[in-house]
């Protein structure tokens, strides 16, 4: 019997990409080998293991490629399709932590709970496929690529990703390239094993099919419905007392590794939608406007003088050595450390924020509407998720007084969908990346001297008289900080006396402030010299991830694999520096520690600004819980309390319902309690 030139040419096609599974592996093989130093005849035993299983899984990968579909193959696909579900969950957990041995180690009934998920989607895209292989490949490659990704979000941000972290996916990407991830054998060998199980499956030739389209149909809808109703029971309260569920969402890294990733990504998905709290009444509220008006009222002079509101929250901006022990070589904040001793009208605090190492807008979000994270779910980007339509801010109140209101920050508009949430607080005039001229870069970022000429240039073209108020989030300092691409920017701080590896990094950083410290050194010596009253305010929107700042943990003997509540809010505090060119009263007043959300009540009440009679409240809140952030809050002796008791407390619950009615019931909004009283 004689083969056709055409058949000869499919076959000898059909041969070849038999061993194209087998060639990526051994192309990502010597990839890693190039990439990472595997210790063969070192102390770590753990890299020579993961190289030995790397070159069997190849070997695995030749010989199915050989034998095209025998029983052998069939069988290694049989034994695939049963142990891919498992190697999938455990792989994924692996990423970050190993679910059997770390701490904490994974009970065995979440284990279980967290791998009926992998295979009610192999169930799942095998009912919808009718093709095995292509489940097995996607069973594999969805925790893969999710996998990956939450190991670079906890390696950059130090959390882990929430369902709401879709939302933020193109601002990620668009920050993406300054982060510098450090390989290592571990991350090669899952990858690895991820791509053995979605190529190898092709090369078995174990495929089922339902020949009847009906029979084909039912299974489809009944792995529809497990699949679901698997998804919908992992939500519920039940699942979360029968399986032991660590419940604290502000503690998001033992979170995962606690209840595991897909049963934790899946469990908080019903944050999505935020409930009113538990006895919310708009008409209650409307009883608090009548308690809080006249003392608003008190607030409002007839010969008041409006003054500029400058404030700059500085990305990543922090002052380490006000918190941990360290030397440097040179001060990297010598102005602002010197600046209550230069200028009679300033002052510098710390201020508790609810973020670390990335999700900035947060901070924005506590400062210009004076509510607070606590009351929503860790991870929560109210910018992306809440702010939907005009919501009644601190920029609403100052344009009801005649401020011209600018929202800037020199980079993308659509990051965190400012452009959208900009106008909606009430900005009149907005000004992203392509707004800002004469710009000069720092590592590729343009510089924080930059949006301070910015600023400089508004309040000389304005009109005479004419308040101004400008609320400017900056660029340069943003995060990651690696030893490439610096640019004209040239590291001159350096820590003395350290040890520890990566400590460039910090280096790098603490550099970066020292060029923070000198623009705003010129933008107060310029407003110095300006004859209409002006009070500028910078803080910081948080530190940066735990990467940075590991080797100065170390040097101060922190651990923060399981931090108590206080050394956990030493993450999350960054200074605020407030100076004025005019004698302010109440300056001495000012907490030397507050939160973001009381920040912009403090500044009002050092000037002419009428406050509102939610800010009014907000005066006597603070007295008894001096900060509040996503973590927990302090009582008046300045205790720490965890966020989970926040609801506890009637005056934090009565804070809640007000956040609600701001953010959340626009149809209910009480005007009147978030805007200065007489004046709309």
């Amino acid at each position: 019997m004689s083969i056709s030139k055409k058949e000869s040419h499919y076959s000898g096609k059909k041969a070849a990409c038999r061993f194209i599974p087998a060639l990526l592996l051994s192309v990502f093989l010597i990839v890693s080998l190039a990439k990472v130093e595997f210790q063969i005849h070192g102390e770590s035993k753990t890299d020579l293991t993961y190289l030995v299983i790397m070159i069997l899984m190849l070997g695995v990968s030749v010989v199915l490629g050989i034998l095209e579909n025998n029983r052998v193959s069939k069988g290694v696909g049989a034994l695939l399709y049963a142990v891919v579900p498992f190697a999938s969950f455990f792989l994924l957990e692996y990423y970050t932590h190993n679910p059997f041995k770390d701490s904490p180690v994974m009970d065995r009934n979440l284990m279980m709970l967290n791998a009926l998920f992998f295979y009610l989607l192999l169930f799942l895209v095998t009912a919808l496929t009718t093709r095995s292989d292509v489940a097995m490949a996607v069973t594999a490659g969805v925790p893969m690529l999710f996998g990956l990704a939450n190991y670079m979000a906890v390696a950059f941000r130090s959390a882990p990703i929430y369902p709401w972290d879709v939302l933020s996916f193109g601002t990620a990407v668009s920050v993406l390239d300054n982060y510098t991830l450090e390989p290592n054998s571990k991350l090669f060998f899952i990858l690895y094993a991820f791509l053995f199980m979605v190529s190898t499956p092709f090369l078995c030739g174990f495929r089922f099919r339902l020949k009847r389209f009906w029979v084909n149909a039912v299974v489809a809808v009944v792995a529809i419905g497990m699949f679901g109703g698997y998804c919908h029971y992992v939500t519920t309260a039940e699942a979360e007392e029968r399986f032991g569920y660590y419940p604290y969402l502000f503690s998001a890294s033992y979170l995962y590794k606690h209840n595991g990733c897909a049963v934790s990504f899946i469990w908080t998905t019903k944050y999505l939608k935020l409930n009113a709290p538990k006895g919310y009444d708009a008409d209650d509220l409307k009883a608090l406007y009548e308690e809080y008006r006249d003392e608003a009222e008190d607030t409002v002079k007839e010969d008041a003088k409006l003054p500029n509101i400058i404030v700059v929250m500085n990305e990543g901006f922090s002052d380490p050595a006000s918190l941990w022990d360290f030397e440097t070589n040179i001060d990297y904040l010598p102005f602002i450390h010197s600046i209550t001793e230069r200028y009679e009208n300033a002052a510098v605090g710390n201020l508790y924020v609810s973020v670390k190492g990335g999700n900035t807008p947060n901070s924005e979000f506590e400062f210009l509407t004076g509510t607070s994270m606590a009351f929503l779910p860790t991870g929560s980007i109210p910018f992306q998720q809440h702010i939907k339509g005009e919501t009644m801010s601190l920029v609403s109140q100052l344009n009801d007084l005649g401020y011209l209101t600018a929202g800037m920050h020199p980079y993308g508009g659509s990051g965190w969908d400012r452009d959208e949430v900009y106008p909606r607080l009430g900005f009149d005039k907005i000004y992203f990346r392509n707004d800002f001229k004469n710009r000069r870069l720092v590592r590729g970022y343009i510089s924080d001297e930059t949006m301070f000429d910015q600023i400089i240039s508004l309040q000389e073209e304005k009109a005479e008289g004419e308040p101004l108020f400008v609320f400017g989030v900056t660029m340069q300092n943003h995060g990651d900080y690696p030893n490439k691409n610096n640019g004209n920017f040239k590291p001159d701080v350096a820590v003395q006396n350290n040890r520890y590896s990566y400590i460039s990094y910090f280096n790098n950083y603490l550099s970066l402030l020292k060029v923070t410290d000198a623009a705003f050194q010129k933008l107060v010596e310029y407003y110095a010299e300006v004859d209409e009253p002006t009070i500028i305010l910078m803080f910081g929107d948080h530190q940066p991830n735990d990467h940075v700042v590991s080797p100065i943990l170390k040097a101060n003997g922190i651990d923060m694999s399981s931090p108590s509540l206080e050394t956990l809010q030493s993450r999350y505090i960054t200074p605020y520096i407030l100076w004025a060119n005019y004698d302010l009263e109440g300056l001495d007043t000012l907490p030397k520690a507050t939160s973001a959300n009381y920040l912009a009540s403090l500044l009002l009440s050092l000037t002419d600004v009428p406050l509102t009679p939610f800010q009014c409240w907000q005066q006597e809140l603070m007295e008894q819980y001096p900060a509040i952030n996503a973590n927990g809050y302090y009582d008046a002796a300045w205790n720490a309390h965890g966020v989970q008791h926040v609801y506890d407390e009637s005056l934090l619950n009565l804070y809640a319902k007000l956040q609600y009615n701001l953010v959340f019931d626009r149809k209910h909004t009480v005007g009147d309690l978030f805007s200065s009283v007489g004046v709309r």
